[in-house]
């Protein structure tokens, strides 16, 4: 199991203004903690999520909309195998940024984290995306394929209990070693993925957590603590969760 990024997202009233009102917080992030910002010309009629400014940094990027903030994290190596470790650095990440910000904000309405579960098929055995999916497929889709091949696969479902929406997309991914080379006479020509060498293979999970709506929001770190918790204990019992006991490794 490989951790690839977790997202939080805090989300408040719509603030047409929101450069404005956030300018000097995100200053002050860009001071403690480096990076580059970059201010985007969003049309007007672009939905109110679309970024507006951005901060990035090596392993974090600071996207801020009219009515969301979204930091999304890379985990360092010696914590992406375990979801309690890079919990914990994600939340020690995103306080020098909530610190700044969230006193600018307007009214708040809801926290999410969504976090990217990679399981690498070691060694690899599957020739593409496609084939690794088909265990999955066989096992949750109740569809006679015929014994045609599998060309695509991608399956969303969610479920809610009294303080929780917990969404669940799973797919295949690969990883190539592809070396672009420009052909020697100018036109068009065909590049296919599958003649190049395969490097990873596997099921990967996207693990979608929040709490909207709630009319006791009220505390977004503690909303977003409280969420990393539940997602925990999730990713840990993904497996039976998800009914692929012993296909996902």
């Amino acid at each position: 199991m490989k951790i690839t990024h977790q997202e939080i997202v805090i989300s408040f009233e719509i603030d047409k203004s929101i450069v404005l009102t956030c300018g000097q917080a995100i200053k002050n992030a860009q001071k403690k903690l480096g990076g580059q910002i970059l201010y985007i010309n969003a049309p007007d009629n672009a939905p109110p999520s679309m970024p507006r400014v951005l901060l990035k940094l090596k392993d974090t990027m600071l996207n801020i909309g009219l009515d969301r903030i979204q930091l999304t994290m890379i985990p360092p190596s010696h914590v992406s195998d375990n979801i309690e470790k890079t919990s914990k650095y994600t939340i020690q990440r995103i306080g020098p940024f909530l610190s700044e910000l969230l006193p600018t904000i307007p009214k708040y309405f809801w926290s999410g984290v969504i976090t990217e579960i990679e399981f690498h098929e070691k060694p690899v055995k599957s020739n593409s995306a496609n084939e690794a999916a088909v265990p999955i497929f066989d096992k949750l889709i109740n569809i006679d394929r015929k014994e045609k091949e599998l060309s695509a696969f991608q399956l969303q479902y969610g479920i809610k209990d009294d303080q929780h929406f917990v969404t669940y997309t799973l797919n295949a991914f690969e990883d190539r070693q592809i070396e672009f080379k420009f052909p020697s006479k100018q036109g068009f020509f065909l590049l296919k993925p599958s003649e190049y060498p395969l490097l990873e293979v596997g099921i990967r999970i996207l693990l979608d957590v929040n709490n909207k709506p709630n009319e006791h929001n009220e505390d977004p770190v503690g909303d977003i603590q409280d969420i990393l918790s539940k997602q925990n204990s999730l990713v840990l019992s993904i497996a039976e969760d998800t009914n692929l006991q012993g296909v996902l490794s």
